[in-house]
C-alpha cells in the first residue's frame, strides 16, 4: 500500500474515475466545450420553465360566457359612450365622410360604389337624427 504522506498539508488526493475530457484539447476547443454547456444549462433551464408553464396551464380553466351579437355589441358601445361631445364628434365626422361619398356618386368620379360605401350613405339620416339629438343633450348640460 502506497502513502500520501508525501502530499502538502490540506491537499486531499482524490481519484477521478474518468479522465478529464478537456485535457489534451486546445484552448479555443475548450472554450467551445463551455459554450456548449452553457447551452445544455439555459435549454434545461428554459425546459424547466415550459413545463412549469403548461403545469399552471393544466391547473387553469376557461369560464364560458355568452357573446353578444354585432349588433347588440354595437349598441352596447354606442350607448355607454362617456362624453357625449366626443361621440358628436365622430357622428360629425362620419357625416362629412358620408356627404363626400355622395357628391363622388353624384358626380360619377364613383361610378361603381361598393356595398359598404353605400350602406355607408343610405344610414345619413340615422346619423343627423343622433347628432341632433345629442346637440339638444348638451344643450341641456
Amino acid at each position: 500500500m502506497k502513502s500520501r504522506s508525501d502530499l502538502p498539508p490540506g491537499l486531499n488526493f482524490v481519484e477521478d474515475d474518468k479522465p478529464s475530457e478537456s485535457a489534451g484539447l486546445s484552448k479555443s476547443a475548450k472554450k467551445k466545450q463551455k459554450q456548449k454547456e452553457k447551452k445544455k444549462q439555459a435549454a434545461a433551464a428554459v425546459g424547466d420553465k415550459v413545463e412549469e408553464v403548461t403545469n399552471t396551464l393544466k391547473s387553469a380553466s376557461l369560464a364560458e360566457t355568452k357573446r353578444p351579437d354585432k349588433k347588440s355589441q354595437s349598441e352596447e358601445v354606442s350607448a355607454t359612450a362617456a362624453d357625449p361631445a366626443k361621440k358628436l364628434k365622430n357622428l360629425k365626422k362620419k357625416l362629412r365622410q358620408i356627404e363626400s361619398l355622395e357628391s363622388k356618386i353624384k358626380s360619377g368620379e364613383l361610378k361603381n360604389p361598393e356595398k359598404e360605401q353605400l350602406d355607408k350613405v343610405s344610414k345619413k339620416q340615422e346619423i343627423v337624427d343622433e347628432i341632433e339629438d345629442l346637440e339638444l343633450e348638451l344643450m341641456d348640460v
